[in-house]
C-alpha cells in the first residue's frame, strides 16, 4: 500500500475519522469519569438511559438533516452545534463546577459527552458510505479505521496527562471542542468531495416530506427491519457488558478513575490498530460482510460460555476489552457495509434512522430495565451473579448471530436488485446466445431432469478438452436449476472449478503473449476460448442461485461503472466465495500485470500446450514456426504428426517438411505416414520416401 498513491477522498476520510475518533474517545473517558465520580451506583443506569434518550431526539433531528442537507451537511451542522455547546459548558464548569450543588451541571455535561461519543461517528459513516462502493470499502476500511484508532490512542494518552491537572474537567471538555473545531474546518474546506447530486432529493409534489413520514419510509422495508434487529441485539449485549463493567471498575478503581480509563482505552486502541493494519482487510476481502458482522457475537458467546464454566467475574473485563477492540474495527464496519446495498442518497438518512436512533433507544430501554431490577442483578453470591449475566448473554448472542445471517442474505438480495439482476423465472429462460448454442447436439440424451445423473456420468468420461467443453455447454445451457439436487450441485461445483482453472490458464497465456506480433492469431484463438468458458461458467452459476440473472451480473463486471462492477462482484462473492470470484472476475476483466513473452521465449509458449489442447490452439501455434528456429519446437511438431485429428496432422506435416533439413529424419516420418488415412499426407509421404 503506497501512501502517496491513495485517492484524495480516502486521505480526507482518514483525516476526518482520525479527529472524530479522537473526540469520541476523549468524550467517552470524560463521560465515564463524570458518571462514576459524581453519581451513586443506583443512578448509573438512569444516567445512561437519560443520555440515550437525548440521543434518540438528536437522531430524529439528524435524520431530518440528512434528508434535507445530506449526511455531509448534517455532520457540518451537528459538529458546529456541539462545538458551541461545549465551549459554553467549559465556562459553566469553570465558574460553577465547584460551587454548592454541582450535580445538575455534570448531568448535562455527561449527557453532552455521551452524545459526542455517538452522533459524529454515525454521521461520519453515513457521509463515508455515500461516497464509497463495496470494493473501495473492503480495500480502505482498515486504513480509515486505523486512522481512527491512532486518534483514539492519542486521546488515551491525552486524557491520562490531563487527569493529573487541576482543571481536569475543563481541560477534557475543551480538548474535545478543539478537535471538533478542526473537523468543522476540514468539512468546510473539502466540501466538494462529499456532496452528492441533489436530483433525487428534490421534494415530489403530493408526497409527504416531513421527518416522520421519511422516517417511516426508511424503516418499513425488510432490509431496514433486519438491520434494526441487528443493532438491537448488539446494543443489548454491549449495554449489559458495559454497565456491569462500570460496576466492577467503580468497585476496583474508585480512587483513580481518569487514569484507569485513560490506560484502558489506550491499550484497547493499540489492539485495534494491530487489527486494522494487519487483519481487518483480510477479514473483509476473504470473509466478507458475513464475517464482519458475526465475529463479535461469536467471541462474546465464547467468553460468556467460559465465564459460566469457570465462574469468573473478571470475564466482564474480557468482554469489555473484546467489545472495545472488535466493535469499531470489525463489527461496526460490517454494519456500515450493509448500508452499501441502499441507494447512495438514502444511506445517510437510513444510517441515522437505523443506527443513530435504534442504538440509543435500545440502550435507554436496557438501562431502564436494569435500574428497575438492580437488586436482582446484584443479589446472591459472585458465582450466581456471573451465571445469571452470562446465561442471558449466551442466549442474546445466539439470536444476534442468527439475525446477522439474515442480514447478509438480505444484503446480497438488495445488491442484486440494485444492479438489475433479479431473475423472475418464466419457464427455462436463458440468454439468446445460450439458446442458439443448445441447438448443437453433443450429448447422447436430451437435457431433462430424469437424464441429469446419466449425462453427468457421460460428461465425466469425456477426456478431450474441446469435446468436454461442448458437452458442458450444451448441458448447462438447457438445465433447469430448480431440479438440481445435492448430487447435481456436487458435480457442478467440481466441473466449475475445472473449467475455471482451464480458463485461468488461457487468460494468463493471453496476458503473457501481450503485443508479440507473431502470436496475435494465437491470442485471438485463446480469447475466443476464454469467452466460451465464461459463457459456460455463467450458465453453471444459475444452478447455485436460480433467482439471479448471472448474465446481467457479468455485464456489470464488464461495464465501466466502478460502482456497478463492485456491487456485481459482491453478489458473486456471496454465491461463489472470495477465491473463485476473484478467479472468475479475472477471466472477465484480466489484470494486465504480467510481461509479454519475447520471441526468445517461444519455447516457453510451446511448453504451455499439450496435445490435449483444443485443435484451434495447436494449429495457431504451428503457424508461428515459419519465423522460429525449428530446434525449439521439433518435438511439438512430431507430436502433432501423431495426433488423431486429420487437419492438424496435415498442417503439422507441411510445417515439418518445410523446416526439417535432415533427410534421414524426413524419410523416417514419411514411412510412418505413408499409410495415413488422409490422402494428401500419404501421397506426399510416399513420394518423399
Amino acid at each position: 500500500m503506497k501512501l502517496f498513491q491513495i485517492d484524495k477522498k480516502i486521505k480526507i476520510l482518514c483525516l476526518v475519522y482520525f479527529m472524530v475518533a479522537q473526540s469520541s474517545m476523549m468524550a467517552r473517558a470524560t463521560s465515564d469519569s463524570f458518571l462514576l465520580k459524581y453519581f451513586q451506583p443506583e443512578s448509573i443506569p438512569l444516567m445512561i438511559m437519560a443520555a440515550a434518550s437525548l440521543s434518540i431526539v438528536l437522531a430524529l433531528f439528524t435524520t431530518y438533516l440528512c434528508g434535507r442537507f445530506q449526511a455531509f451537511g448534517a455532520m457540518r451542522i451537528a459538529t458546529s452545534g456541539i462545538v458551541v455547546t461545549l465551549l459554553a459548558m467549559v465556562c459553566v464548569v469553570y465558574f460553577f463546577g465547584n460551587q454548592g450543588e454541582t450535580k445538575p451541571i455534570y448531568v448535562f455535561a455527561y449527557m453532552l459527552c455521551e452524545t459526542i461519543v455517538i452522533l459524529p461517528m454515525v454521521l461520519f459513516w453515513g457521509m463515508a458510505m455515500g461516497v464509497l462502493n463495496p470494493t473501495e470499502s473492503k480495500k480502505w476500511m482498515g486504513l480509515i479505521g486505523a486512522a481512527g484508532t491512532l486518534g483514539c490512542i492519542l486521546a488515551g494518552f491525552t486524557i491520562s496527562v490531563v487527569s493529573k491537572q487541576e482543571f481536569v474537567n475543563e481541560l477534557s471538555l475543551g480538548l474535545v471542542a478543539a478537535v471538533l473545531i478542526v473537523v468543522s474546518f476540514i468539512l468546510m474546506v473539502r466540501a466538494d468531495l462529499f456532496k452528492l447530486s441533489d436530483d433525487e432529493q428534490k421534494p415530489v409534489a403530493g408526497k409527504p416530506n416531513g421527518v416522520i413520514s421519511k422516517l417511516l419510509v426508511l424503516i418499513s422495508s425488510r432490509q431496514s427491519i433486519l438491520m434494526t434487529w441487528l443493532v438491537v441485539f448488539s446494543a443489548i449485549v454491549l449495554s449489559l457488558v458495559d454497565i456491569n463493567f462500570k460496576f466492577e471498575v467503580r468497585k476496583d478503581y474508585s480512587e483513580d478513575l481518569y487514569d484507569f480509563f485513560g490506560q484502558f482505552y489506550t491499550y484497547t486502541s493499540c489492539a485495534q490498530l494491530i487489527l486494522q493494519l494487519f487483519i481487518v482487510k483480510a477479514i473483509l476481502t476473504r470473509g466478507g460482510v458475513i464475517a464482519a458482522i458475526s465475529i463479535l457475537p461469536a467471541l462474546l458467546l465464547l467468553t460468556a460460555i467460559g465465564a459460566v464454566v469457570f465462574h469468573d467475574q473478571d470475564a466482564v473485563y474480557v468482554g469489555k476489552f473484546i467489545t472495545q477492540v472488535v466493535f469499531f474495527t470489525i463489527e461496526y464496519v460490517g454494519l456500515q457495509m450493509l448500508f452499501l446495498s441502499v441507494k447512495k442518497k438514502l444511506r445517510g438518512q437510513m444510517n441515522s434512522a437505523v443506527d443513530g436512533l435504534t442504538r440509543p433507544a435500545t440502550i435507554a430501554t436496557i438501562s431502564l430495565i436494569i435500574t428497575s431490577t438492580l437488586a436482582w442483578w446484584q443479589e446472591g453470591s459472585e458465582s450466581e451473579i456471573v451465571l445469571r449475566l452470562n446465561l442471558i448473554i449466551i442466549v442474546l448472542c445466539i439470536c444476534w448471530l442468527f439475525v446477522a445471517f439474515l442480514n447478509y442474505k438480505q444484503y446480497l438480495n438488495s445488491l442484486v436488485e440494485m444492479i438489475g439482476a433479479k431473475f423472475v423465472p418464466s419457464g427455462n429462460t436463458r440468454s439468446e446466445s445460450s439458446k442458439a448454442e443448445s441447438s448443437l447436439i453433443f450429448l447422447p440424451h436430451p437435457v431433462k431432469p430424469e437424464n441429469y445423473a446419466t449425462l453427468e456420468k457421460y460428461i465425466s468420461t469425456v477426456l478431450i478438452q474441446e469435446e468436454r467443453l461442448n458437452a458442458l455447454n450444451e448441458y448447462f445451457s438447457n438445465i433447469d436449476p430448480s431440479y438440481c439436487n445435492r448430487k447435481n450441485k456436487s458435480f457442478i461445483k467440481s466441473v466449475f472449478s475445472e473449467v475455471l482453472l482451464v480458463g485461468k490458464f488461457y487468460s494468463k497465456s493471453i496476458i503473457r503473449i501481450g503485443s508479440n506480433n507473431k502470436l496475435q492469431q494465437l491470442k485471438l484463438t485463446l480469447s475466443g476460448l476464454v469467452d466460451q468458458k465464461i459463457k459456460v461458467l455463467t450458465n453453471m452459476l444459475s444452478c447455485f442461485d436460480a433467482t439471479i440473472n448471472f448474465f446481467t451480473v457479468v455485464e456489470c463486471i464488464k461495464a465501466n461503472d466502478a460502482n456497478a462492477k463492485s456491487e456485481a462482484i459482491e453478489v458473486l462473492k456471496g454465491v461463489l466465495g472470495p477465491r473463485k470470484t476473484d478467479a472468475f472476475v479475472n477471466l472477465i476483466s484480466p489484470i494486465q500485470n504480467e510481461q509479454a513473452f519475447e520471441s526468445a521465449d517461444f519455447k516457453l509458449t510451446l511448453d504451455q500446450f499439450s496435445m490435449d489442447s483444443p485443435i484451434s490452439i495447436l494449429q495457431d501455434v504451428l503457424l508461428v514456426f515459419s519465423n522460429e528456429p525449428f530446434s525449439k519446437g521439433k518435438s511439438f511438431i512430431t507430436n502433432c504428426l501423431k495426433h488423431e485429428n486429420d487437419s492438424l496432422r496435415e498442417a503439422a506435416f507441411k510445417v515439418y517438411l518445410s523446416l526439417e533439413t535432415d533427410t534421414n529424419e524426413i524419410k523416417k516420418y514419411c514411412q510412418i505416414l505413408s499409410n495415413d488415412s488422409v490422402a494428401n499426407i500419404s501421397s506426399v509421404a510416399q513420394k518423399m520416401i
